[in-house]
């Protein structure tokens, strides 16, 4: 019989914290899966390490050739035998019961293709928590933004993936996942779990820190893709100035702040026209950034708090609740005050 699940797990070099990450796997609380490890060419000992594990549900497959992680995954969904497909980083901590606890959620709704959860991060001067959004039309929206979910949490289920030939294409490296996700989430209905996982390991050699410049231009050129959905052609200052203002890096002035709240209106505008997005999610999802954004511009003054209150982006955030809404609003004002 062939197993519930297939964790797959890419490896390249990486013997510092690879035992870790096995024995999160091999722990698990549901034990019903094959624990596919691909080795993508490594060159020091990750190959021994792995192989010192005696646990028949691994099944190792050595590339003699280095694919890097998009190949290798590749190679992974051609080999998974599982009905679930369970990513799985070599340097990140599964949390015991989340084979259980994502299995469990898919088997409870047959519609969803992809499932993710939240994470917190590890290993650096961070312990925060990364939260996404957690149902599909929020999560189809936010792509507008940024990945909407945290790669090594996801669990796909198979026979959509290979109904729909999903998989990655290594011309967006690294952000592979994200161009993935924007495809898949046309037919693939999805979910993320609200709920810590995994502990996502941040060091030296951390993709999102060795390869930020790489990774922040190939998100770009898919969120280009994703505002010419909506019938946008935007220009190259604009496509850096939505990524700034979605990363929250932008050095706010009054200036800004007037064209955060001009941009952020007119997405939601075209999309009335587009219906690319379900147009309450997006609303919802470009209300958080316009929260931040006036948060993040508490230096300019106390009249920040009544620009939010009385801009269509507040207006439109009320739809929340009231409560969560007044909440806000309270929020912004301690930090002004």
């Amino acid at each position: 019989m062939p197993p519930l699940i297939t964790v797959l797990m890419p490896v390249h070099n990486g013997n510092a914290h690879l035992a870790k990450a096995m024995q999160s796997i091999l722990r698990q609380s549901l034990r019903d899966f094959e624990f596919l490890i691909i080795d993508d060419a490594s060159t020091d000992d990750s190959v021994s390490i792995i192989e010192d594990f005696k646990d028949s549900r691994i099944r190792l497959i050595q590339s003699p050739a280095r694919l890097k992680l998009s190949g290798a995954l590749n190679l992974g969904l051609d080999h998974a035998q599982g009905r679930y497909i369970a990513r799985m980083d070599a340097d990140d901590i599964s949390l015991p019961r989340r084979l259980e606890i994502q299995a469990a959620f898919m088997e409870q709704h047959p519609e969803l293709g992809l499932c993710g959860t939240w994470i917190r991060y590890f290993g650096g001067s961070s312990h925060s928590i990364l939260k996404r959004p957690l149902h599909h039309a929020e999560i189809q929206a936010f792509t507008l933004l940024d990945t909407p979910f945290a790669h090594p949490t996801m669990m796909l289920r198979r026979d959509m993936i290979e109904r729909d030939q999903l998989r990655f294409n290594g011309d967006f490296f690294p952000t592979e996942d994200f161009e993935l996700w924007t495809r898949a989430l046309r037919t693939l209905p999805a979910a993320n779990l609200p709920q810590v996982l995994l502990r996502y390991r941040i060091h030296g050699k951390s993709l999102t820190v060795a390869d930020w410049s790489t990774m922040d231009d190939q998100a770009v050129r898919i969120i280009q893709t994703q505002l010419q959905s909506l019938g946008l052609a935007p220009s190259p200052d604009e496509l850096r100035f939505h990524r700034q203002l979605a990363m929250g890096r932008l050095d706010m002035t009054a200036a800004i702040l007037d064209q955060a709240e001009v941009w952020l209106t007119r997405l939601i505008d075209v999309n009335q026209s587009a219906r690319t997005f379900a147009p309450d999610a997006l609303e919802s999802i470009l209300g958080d950034v316009w929260f931040r954004t006036c948060m993040h511009s508490a230096k300019l003054g106390f009249w920040v708090a009544t620009r939010y209150h009385q801009s269509s982006l507040g207006t439109r955030d009320k739809q929340r609740t009231q409560h969560e809404w007044l909440m806000r609003l309270a929020a912004l004002k301690a930090k002004l005050s």
